[in-house]
């Protein structure tokens, strides 16, 4: 019998590291889970590119935002500025832009500075780059630039370099494809906070037409 028992102790032994090991490596999936589970519900993929905060869905916008916001994209040029699936978008808590198009499975956002080329292929330049001169060739090939933001706009000419005093701003910053003077810019839907992306195609091809 002696000669026996120091085995069986070892064995004994080595099953209860194995069930301690196997206690503990349960616990640490666990909390891996419960972790991972938390930072997709706080951050739900990317972070908005002006505020570099979480974003929230767009399908827990109210329904009667959603509709006024609806209402005004079909008041622009069409086709340039259709109706989107809110269900589909994410929002920036801190600056009301809603970016379409971006949840995917899952409800991840997936969001990178190619937004503005998903919206509207173009070259897009920061409005506040250009000079006062090159501003008003452009300026005179619309009718009009109400509502987007021509007062205080980023003087880096590509977006993704937008410092923080011009990222907060309202309405959001105005791009523009310098080539084929077309605007791409923010603008506030009334009688909300929130903002979308306009597009607005030249009103006339060269300032000739102006004269």
């Amino acid at each position: 019998m002696n000669t026996h028992s120091p085995s069986i102790e070892a064995l004994g032994q080595e099953a209860i590291w194995m069930i301690a090991l196997s206690f503990i490596f349960v616990i640490l999936l666990l909390c891996g889970v419960l972790w991972l589970g938390w930072w997709v519900t706080k951050t739900r993929g990317s972070l908005s590119p002006y505020s570099k905060q979480p974003m929230m869905l767009g399908v827990d916008l109210a329904s009667s935002i959603a509709s006024q916001i609806e209402e005004f994209l079909k008041s622009l040029p069409q086709p340039d500025n259709p109706p989107f699936d809110m269900t589909c978008a994410a929002i920036c808590r801190e600056t009301g832009r809603i970016f379409p198009d971006v949840v995917r499975r899952g409800e991840i956002i997936h969001l990178k500075w190619q937004f503005l080329n998903a919206r509207f292929r173009g070259s897009w330049v920061s409005w506040g780059s250009l000079d006062k001169t090159k501003q008003a060739m452009i300026a005179l090939c619309h009718h009009s630039l109400d509502r987007f933001q021509t007062e205080n706009s980023c003087p880096n000419s590509l977006p993704q370099d937008i410092t923080p005093i011009y990222a907060f701003t309202k309405p959001g910053p105005l791009y523009v494809d310098v080539t084929k003077k077309i605007l791409l810019g923010w603008q506030q839907v009334p009688g909300t906070y929130f903002e979308v992306l306009v597009v607005k195609k030249p009103d006339f091809e060269s300032i000739d037409e102006t004269i």
